[in-house]
């Protein structure tokens, strides 16, 4: 629809300004200074608060087609941050022309969610402020005042979203002008189906690279001699003191549960209903696969990430993720099993916690940009390890376990499995298969 597109009269109107697009998710590449959306300048899960990457090629009308997100999928960037590299208000934020301590107190920034108005032709979009650049973050004379972009890269002074990319028919560089908005100036339209209204969020998880060391022992008594730096545990049977413990001697802590399957012997099994319960699995008796479409089964994974929070558990390891693929006795498809995923991964992360793709090998591609990690089982024994490449090259760890035992007494076997795991950039253990802790031997740090 056309509107009119006179000034408001608070804020100066920025003419024929550069302008190119952006997306939610966007990997890293040399056209955005090697920086991966998933996070913001003032959101580090923006990904995981918007609720998955906004494609920019498969949309559904002005959203993404695979999903409905929770934040406004009309959005900006411009070069400038009202918070300095610590996270603290830079004094220069303060001559920002709606400046004021108490919205600063409760959203953490005043640039963050603020109202920008588009205009390109005829044509006016709204959209929110929700991240910075591009390559630059402190062009007060520019965003603020009556001065020229002073990006020295490629002189763009505004990124936009899809969807205002769509709205507004932008070509992949355009020009266009803009202003600032009070909210209560912005008409109805579809930049109003979904607004953001989500605060600074800033998070402290722990580091975690490709290089990372891990151990995995999920039943017995658990050994305290092992060398990794990160320690993959039972979620319910793993006491909060030795997690504790554990973290006090610099080890990244990941809880194990199932987020597939009902475990009889768990304290929450009597949560689940009886028709949400399907076929049992193969050689795990008293256990059963879950209809993973339940709201009742989400929120009793929900109450499982929020007690690995109350735990002191550094992420999860869901288990039992690629039902759609077993004889759940559900019917269960490919899209089901995504979104149940991708529902874990967004859960976890608002919590503050890593979370890893276990297995589901036919989904990495499209899910390792939401999960930390991966998890896997015998990658080497089935030839599988190159489908994990999509966490390596994003920098994140592929945990893989091997539960052949002639690697405890054939060397060359073992230096083989070790060379490859090299090359592939995996982090390989062998253990037994009851994750006891009997016994295991890493490429990284030995035989324990």
């Amino acid at each position: 629809m056309a509107e009119e597109k006179g000034e408001s009269s608070k804020y100066p109107l920025h003419r024929n300004v550069k302008t190119t697009w952006f997306y939610v998710g966007e990997p890293a590449t040399e056209e955005n200074g090697n920086i991966p959306n998933t996070s913001s300048a003032w959101d580090d899960i923006w990904l995981w608060h918007y609720g998955g990457v906004d494609d920019p090629e498969r949309r559904s009308g002005y959203f993404p087609a695979s999903f409905k997100p929770s934040e406004n999928p009309f959005y900006v960037a411009l070069p400038f941050n009202d918070l300095d590299e610590k996270g603290n208000l830079k004094e220069i934020a303060k001559k920002i022309p709606w400046f004021n301590y108490e919205e600063f107190k409760k959203n953490g920034s005043v640039l963050k969610n603020r109202w920008v108005k588009i205009i390109k032709g005829d044509k006016v979009a709204y959209a929110q402020w929700e991240d910075v650049g591009p390559f630059g973050e402190n062009d007060f004379n520019y965003v603020f005042g009556s001065s020229h972009p002073s990006n020295p890269v490629n002189g763009v002074g505004l990124d936009v979203s899809p969807a205002v990319r769509d709205y507004l028919g932008l070509k992949d560089v355009d020009y266009v002008d803009w202003q600032f908005v009070d909210k209560d100036e912005v008409p109805p339209g579809p930049w109003k189906e979904v607004i953001t209204k989500t605060p600074v969020s800033f998070f402290n998880f722990p580091e975690i690279s490709a290089e990372t060391t891990w151990y995995w022992q999920l039943q017995g008594e658990l050994r305290a001699d092992i060398p990794a730096e990160l320690y993959d545990v039972d979620l319910f049977d793993t006491p909060k003191e030795t997690i504790e413990k554990l973290k006090e001697e610099g080890k990244v802590v990941i809880c194990y549960f199932s987020a597939g399957t009902y475990e009889e012997w768990r304290p929450d099994a009597g949560e689940f209903k009886e028709e949400e319960l399907g076929n049992p699995l193969d050689e795990w008796p008293g256990e059963k696969w879950l209809d993973i479409r339940s709201e009742n089964v989400k929120r009793i994974m929900v109450k499982r990430l929020e007690l690995a929070k109350e735990k002191g558990c550094d992420g999860v390891e869901p288990d039992n993720v690629d039902g759609y693929l077993n004889d759940t006795g559900f019917p269960l498809t490919y899209e089901e099993q995504l979104d149940y995923n991708r529902f874990l991964s967004i859960e976890a992360k608002k919590r503050g916690l890593l979370v890893g793709l276990k297995n589901d090998l036919e989904q990495v591609k499209e899910l390792s940009v939401y999960f930390d990690f991966a998890v896997n089982e015998e990658c080497h024994a089935y030839n599988e390890c190159p489908i994990l490449k999509p966490f390596i090259e994003q920098g994140k760890p592929v945990f893989n376990a091997e539960y052949d035992e002639k690697y405890l007494n054939d060397e060359e076997a073992f230096k083989e499995l070790c060379k490859k795991a090299e090359e592939e950039g995996i982090r390989t253990i062998v253990v037994p298969k009851e994750l006891d802790g009997s016994f295991v031997k890493s490429c990284d740090y030995g035989e324990y």
